[in-house]
């Protein structure tokens, strides 16, 4: 994937995080958020990750965020001592990152009948739309972050990644200079 600007964000955050600089400032590292979390999604950053050890990331490719799938409440956002974390009115305005889709790979794109991401995805017609030709694009809009359409996503590698809130737009393999 693309590289990343001094500056810029490196972690995907739990919803409710605000810019890194203000996440990094607030957060006190407790690690309460990693433990209640229903799906298993948060894990603590390493020492790999410099200044951000300790604080909470998400690796959606592995486990992504479920929103919470049977709790009234973001149990991480619930559970936030510090405000590192703030409440959300609406899943919709959640903002962790966006889905990048990779047309090189992407059966849609590829003359295949794919809609893998767009059943996986909480907003379907509206982070996940398709075109005229039936193939998935992301609204950049209104995606949130949440990796559900990768676990979803069947092609080997994954034709999705999740670019975190901050970060430039990651160049994928089937695009140009």
């Amino acid at each position: 994937m693309g590289r990343l600007r001094s500056g810029e964000a490196r972690l995907l955050r739990p919803p409710g995080a605000g810019s890194e600089a203000e996440f990094l400032s607030s957060c006190i590292r407790c690690g309460q958020c990693v433990e209640v979390c229903p799906p298993g999604a948060l894990r603590l950053a390493t020492i790999a990750e410099g200044l951000a050890l300790g604080t909470p990331c998400s690796m959606p490719e592995i486990v992504p965020c479920d929103l919470c799938r049977g709790h009234e409440t973001l149990q991480c956002i619930q559970v936030c001592p510090s405000g590192a974390l703030r409440p959300v009115g609406k899943y919709e305005d959640i903002d962790m990152g966006e889905a990048v889709l990779d047309r090189a790979t992407c059966f849609a794109w590829n003359g295949v009948t794919c809609r893998s991401c767009w059943h996986a995805c909480p907003f379907p017609n509206t982070a996940i739309r398709f075109d005229e030709l039936g193939r998935a694009t992301i609204d950049e809009d209104h995606c949130i972050g949440c990796g559900l359409c990768i676990r979803a996503c069947l092609t080997d590698p994954k034709s999705l990644c999740i670019r975190p809130k901050g970060a430039s737009r990651p160049r994928m393999r089937g695009e140009g200079v």
